[in-house]
């Protein structure tokens, strides 16, 4: 495994993407979200998946310098045009406006179309933390997962993220996939050749397996059966038809479509806190709420209760100083490098990052 510091992947990150003809600032925001993941240690979703979006914007699948825009207006909602922009410049600017919006009407909500994959939903919702406000974020994706009862894939994982800030607690942050696991934990287990927990997923028959190849052939299976996939076709219906974009099957794959855009939709709100009652007394009550759950009687075997995302905010101080990078991920990133010029032709995966 190599170590990697958190400015060693953003450098890299940045500089791929300048080379693909990001701007300055895209680019910039596009680096921070996916060195984000990697540091929260959802690195399925980190710089891990630098050498599909470089593959999809060479392909001319990806706008390199989309106009934003906003389609659709009034004063506590949106509906932003992503013009098939990077997904993570497309929601970092629909969440600020949803933020500014949020500002002068208490709360707000805005909807977005023609963008693609944004990484993960936890950095847009936690944006709203920076100005006392919970943020909700969610998503669809293309189709990965069968509904209950079936066996193809209708739907995506299509995760749902939120965020609530809190005092001298960690925020509360819940982000997760509605499906039984993303399908990035699939390709983990795969990079890994680890064999899978059998339940989360079947193979393109219908039937179960533990065998990460025959799964992402397959599809995935929703979290909780019915109510997972009840709660992946709500996403799908906020983010996607209401919002305008593409829904169900018609969302195109990221990695299997390689001659037609994704058209994913996001759907996003902002809550000020403050416009329901004054921010301190409700971060007071926060952490209240928060070390009462964390001081309730554990279950035998447990040394520690969590609540959602302090496992996320842990694992990322303790990758301040560095953290490992799966070596079929730096043998990626390096190939990477050397096609898009940034790295040295002599370059080895141990120099990579050293």
């Amino acid at each position: 495994m190599q170590k990697v510091r958190i400015t060693q992947l953003k450098e890299f990150s940045l500089k791929a993407f300048r080379a693909l003809g990001i701007s300055e600032n895209d680019a910039k925001i596009a680096a921070d979200i996916l060195v984000a993941a990697d540091v929260r240690g959802i690195d399925s979703h980190g710089v891990a998946r630098l050498p599909i979006y470089a593959k999809r914007l060479q392909l001319g699948l990806i706008n390199k310098n989309p106009q934003i825009k906003v389609v659709r207006e009034r004063p506590g909602m949106a509906v932003v045009d992503g013009d098939n922009g990077l997904g993570q410049v497309v929601s970092y600017q629909a969440m600020k406006l949803c933020m500014e919006k949020a500002k002068q009407t208490g709360t707000a909500a805005v909807a977005v179309k023609n963008s693609n994959h944004f990484g993960i939903g936890a950095y847009y919702a936690m944006m709203a933390l920076e100005e006392d406000m919970i943020g909700v974020v969610a998503t669809n994706t293309s189709p990965l997962m069968a509904p209950f009862g079936g066996k193809e894939p209708m739907l995506g994982t299509n995760p749902i993220a939120l965020a609530v800030p809190a005092g001298s607690q960690y925020p509360v942050v819940l982000d997760m996939a509605t499906s039984l696991v993303p399908r990035g934990k699939i390709e983990i287990y795969a990079r890994k050749g680890e064999k899978l927990p059998l339940g989360w997923a079947i193979d393109k028959e219908g039937r179960p397996t533990d065998d990460p190849a025959e799964a992402l052939k397959g599809t995935l299976l929703p979290m909780g059966g019915p109510k997972g996939y009840g709660l992946a076709m709500m996403v799908d219906l906020l983010a996607g038809v209401l919002a305008g974009a593409a829904f169900g099957g018609n969302i195109g794959s990221l990695f299997g479509d390689m001659d037609r855009s994704q058209n994913v939709g996001h759907f996003m709100m902002a809550i000020d806190v403050n416009s329901f009652q004054p921010i301190a007394e409700f971060k007071t009550t926060m952490d209240n709420y928060i070390l009462s759950v964390k001081n309730s009687a554990p279950a035998e075997g447990v040394k520690e209760i969590f609540l959602p995302g302090e496992i996320e905010f842990v694992k990322g101080k303790g990758r301040e100083d560095g953290f490992e990078l799966n070596p079929v991920v730096v043998k990626n990133l390096l190939d990477l490098g050397k096609e898009l010029g940034i790295v040295a032709a002599d370059t080895t995966e141990e120099t990579l990052f050293a």
